[in-house]
């Protein structure tokens, strides 16, 4: 099983040309100014200010730097749903985007190809819904909080940054169908990654499941390393203003990095699938390579293969990177060797 990885970069240049057709033009120098303020928001630098979409500048700038960025992570979390619930998707779905602005999970699940029978987007900036109409080119129910469900699929991207605490999101998960799921999409910084990391065991305690990306331990692994963080690091086609955007404020972001988590009470999950998930990079030194590896039994697993050792599947894992599913027959917690049989899924 080979998983098909969406690159959204052909739609998002053509829906983005037709939104400056609608919106005008760019001006490159504003649009930087722009972005170096929200970038400093939400990293914490500067005060976060509440209704930022009200400003036009700062929205547009969201809009041409961001939105990409965010759309493209939601079709990699649904590229991967394809393959521990492939029939879900194909079907339309009832969903919900709470904390929307204008609108990168409804635009990333769209522009996969996803379906809605009902859509649904909730923001306290009413400024952000036409800039979301625009761009979805359809109409939508609109509110400030949450109208009854039940939905198939509920989006929360880029918003628990923002909130007080995890359990902000908590009310989501009553209208979510038994067999649907809540998709939590965050930057890849340390402190609210590991945050969302603490809410996944706090939920696995209720009795809720982390479709993805866990792959079956009973508590997070990755909250006992300091330095580590559980996050997506992956290679991705950038638009060129956004790339013209990083050249200006010297921060070439050249890879899509994000965390998430997809919550289901009764859905699927990766688990039936995947018994181990490549957590770090993969490490080369002068004897072979190394990295850690995430899985059902508790712990991390620094898998090591060793350059002299035979391994089926040795080329598979000196291809693996960050985030990849890994299926490893043999011993566990052992040096990778002839005695294992590898391959990526």
């Amino acid at each position: 099983m080979t998983q098909t990885t969406t690159d959204l970069a052909p739609a998002l240049k053509e829906l983005l040309a037709e939104y400056r057709r609608a919106r005008g033009p760019v001006h490159a120098d504003r649009l930087a100014s722009a972005v170096r303020d929200l970038s400093a928001m939400f990293t914490g630098q500067a005060p976060r200010r509440a209704g930022y979409f009200a400003r036009a500048d700062w929205r547009r700038a969201y809009v041409e730097y961001y939105l990409p960025r965010y759309a493209s992570a939601v079709a990699r979390v649904l590229d991967e749903m394809a393959i521990y619930d492939p029939e879900f998707l194909d079907r339309p779905l009832r969903v919900l985007d709470f904390g929307c602005g204008p609108g990168s999970a409804s635009v990333g699940f769209q522009l996969r190809g996803g379906r809605a029978s009902r859509l649904v987007l909730v923001d306290s900036s009413p400024e952000s819904f036409p800039d979301a109409e625009l761009l979805l080119g359809r109409t939508f129910e609109r509110a400030e909080t949450p109208p009854a469900g039940p939905y198939d699929l509920v989006f929360a991207v880029n918003v628990l940054v923002e909130l007080e605490g995890p359990d902000a999101l908590a009310p989501l998960l009553q209208l979510l169908e038994p067999h649907g799921y809540l998709v939590v999409v965050e930057p890849a910084m340390s402190g609210p990654t590991r945050r969302l990391m603490a809410w996944r065991d706090e939920l696995v305690a209720r009795g809720w499941r982390i479709a993805a990306p866990c792959v079956g331990a009973e508590r997070c692994p990755m909250r006992s390393q300091p330095d580590v963080w559980c996050h997506q690091d992956l290679p991705w086609s950038r638009p060129k203003l956004v790339v013209e955007i990083d050249r200006r404020l010297e921060a070439p972001r050249e890879r899509l990095k994000f965390a998430y988590l997809v919550i289901t009470r009764e859905g699927r999950d990766l688990a039936r699938l995947a018994p181990w998930r490549m957590v770090s990079n993969l490490h080369l030194e002068r004897g072979g390579a190394w990295a850690w590896l995430c899985g059902g039994e508790g712990d991390l697993w620094r898998a090591e293969l060793r350059k002299r050792d035979r391994c089926p599947g040795k080329t598979e894992f000196l291809r693996a990177d960050r985030g990849d599913l890994l299926k490893i027959e043999g011993p566990s917690r052992a040096p990778l060797g002839a005695e294992h049989q590898l391959r990526r899924i």
